[in-house]
């Protein structure tokens, strides 16, 4: 879009604009500012730790100690997670390294969910200057850098928001490759690099082990019968990808069909027997009726902010601003009348029509995957903020004056979200991240004793593995000393880790059997009357969890 002729007439500003250096300089402004936002204050918040977060850093602690997962398993291709609800393993392999030069930290666990994210924004760019231009790109970059999804999803660690960065990323590679030097065939590299990315897109979220290769076989077929690929390179493009899926692919395979795990002398292909996530997937129990309430799921999540639990959005603004969609519809509208009028650049066809393939996707995902809420279809939301860009540049280019207008709404818009953000939604994010149990269990494990009794569920759910692997993260355990190899922990020896740590629901008969035992509690509010004050010396955290001790216990520095 000739953006340049819309906001000035001046010759020479319109030569600055459109020199590749001014491009350059503007971006890495965007960006620098981008990452200055998504790391202020970071760590914090949210405020505490998500249980599904602290699933994956403790397993990625026990990986960069000892190359197993907190079970054992030596380098597995899929985590064991819940035991009856996997994990995928790609966030927690990239958790290792800076475990190892930084340490176990919630900064150290959250990072590689913002270096992601930060690159991603770059990915953003590259892919909508491709499809649109350098404007409608820096438009996109711009949104991007705002987006409630995006700045959210960047702050904290949950396995399958790897995803769509991962995606990107390989969409990317894949131009880069498609995109012909005359005289040099060193980018075609990049097909394959692609491949690689569009493998491990199966390892940070289980949901593209169906929706990936349908992408794939789509967007294939074009290049072929656009003749911008040929056989040979389809056939080494399959055969990369094939390689990478094929670990994750086979432990699908003999979960399925009931057997064993396969060890390997470089990893580790678990079955997992106890499975539940089938249920997830439409095909396991097919009706229409599921298959309707997963499209309306999807589309209200997207556009009407369906999905308001606190861990994932902020509900008064959704996920992209609920004034998006407008921007979002006229974007849509806006390519698909130039590809049906012949108005779209050659150059921009085949970008536009992965666009189009990506969007299938999420539909796919939408469809086969029950209830998918908001980080079940992340997937949606690059291709929504691309297009809400284009649906921006189209205004702005046919109506010069409405350029301010975007600007300021979109400015006041970022600036009510940080606000929310850092204010209201951090106290709600206390709770939801759990930092009261969080302050609980830091404060027992200063204590010396010889076991503890705790909370197993602060989700009041039922979920009783959650207090465990909560506790898991908060004590830094030792995974050999989970698992009972080792009685080491803290460095010095202690009992069991089965029998120093108790995750029930505390009772009087508790009480008194453990009477002058060497025994700290971790209890919530509706226990705390089961203990006499003048025996038990009782902290409150929040007035919702508390830890009690003896009064002869000394605190460990």
């Amino acid at each position: 879009m000739k953006f340049t002729q819309t906001i000035t007439g001046n010759k020479r500003i319109k030569t600055l604009l459109e020199s590749r250096k001014t491009e350059i300089f503007l971006v890495a402004v965007i960006l620098l500012a981008a990452i200055f936002v998504r790391a202020y204050h970071f760590g914090a918040p949210p405020i505490g730790v998500h249980q599904d977060e602290a699933m994956a850093a403790v397993d990625a602690k026990a990986l960069a100690e000892y190359g197993t997962d907190r079970y054992g398993m030596r380098y597995p291709v899929h985590f064991t997670a819940w035991k009856h609800s996997q994990m995928s393993v790609f966030l927690s392999y990239c958790m290792v390294p800076l475990i190892k030069i930084l340490g176990f930290s919630t900064v150290t666990i959250r990072l590689p969910l913002l270096i992601t994210s930060c690159l991603g924004l770059l990915a953003l760019y590259l892919f909508t200057r491709q499809l649109a231009g350098k404007w409608t790109a820096m438009i996109a970059l711009l949104f991007g850098m705002i987006c409630p999804w995006h700045y959210m999803q960047s702050r904290w660690s949950i396995d399958c928001n790897m995803f769509p960065h991962m995606f990107l990323f390989a969409v990317c590679f894949l131009l880069a490759g498609l995109h012909r030097i005359e005289g040099k065939k060193w980018n075609r590299v990049f097909l394959y690099v692609s491949m690689v990315f569009f493998g491990l897109c199966c390892y940070c979220y289980a949901v593209s082990d169906y929706s990936v290769p349908v992408f794939l076989l789509v967007v294939a077929i074009y290049l072929l019968k656009k003749k911008q690929i040929n056989w040979k390179e389809l056939l080494g493009c399959i055969a990369v990808y094939a390689v990478i899926v094929l670990p994750e692919y086979l432990s699908m395979l003999i979960t399925v069909l009931g057997k064993e795990t396969i060890e390997t002398p470089l990893f580790t292909i678990p079955s997992f027997q106890d499975s539940v996530r089938g249920e997830d997937v439409l095909f396991a129990n097919f009706s229409w009726y599921q298959l309707k309430e997963n499209l309306v799921c999807m589309i209200e999540t997207i556009f009407f902010g369906r999905d308001q639990a606190v861990p994932s959005a902020v509900a008064k603004f959704g996920p992209v601003y609920y004034v998006t969609d407008i921007f979002f519809l006229i974007g849509l509208i806006t390519v698909i009348w130039n590809w049906k009028k012949k108005k779209l650049p050659e150059k921009y066809k085949t970008p536009v029509f992965i666009l189009f393939a990506w969007i299938g996707l999420t539909v796919i995902i939408g469809a086969i995957t029950r209830y998918p809420v908001l980080h079940r279809i992340n997937i949606a939301f690059y291709p929504v903020i691309i297009l809400a860009a284009v649906g921006m540049a189209a205004c702005i280019q046919k109506w010069k004056i409405t350029a301010i207008p975007i600007a300021a709404l979109y400015g006041v818009l970022g600036v009510m979200f940080a606000g929310t953000y850092f204010g209201e939604w951090a106290d709600l994010s206390r709770i939801y991240y759990y930092e009261p149990y969080l302050n609980a269990l830091d404060y027992a494990h200063t204590i010396e004793c010889d076991e503890y009794y705790i909370d197993p569920d602060p989700m009041g759910e039922g979920e009783y593995m959650v207090g465990q692997i909560l506790t898991m993260y908060s004590h830094q355990i030792d995974a050999r000393y989970f698992q009972g190899v080792s009685n080491v922990q803290d460095g010095r020896e202690q009992l069991p880790y089965a029998e120093k740590y108790h995750f029930e629901y505390v009772t009087e008969d508790t009480i008194r059997e453990n009477q002058g035992k060497d025994v700290v509690y971790v209890v919530n509010y509706e226990l705390i009357d089961l203990f006499d004050e003048e025996e038990y010396d009782i902290t409150s955290f929040y007035n919702n969890y508390y830890v009690v001790e003896p009064y002869t216990k000394e605190k460990v520095e």
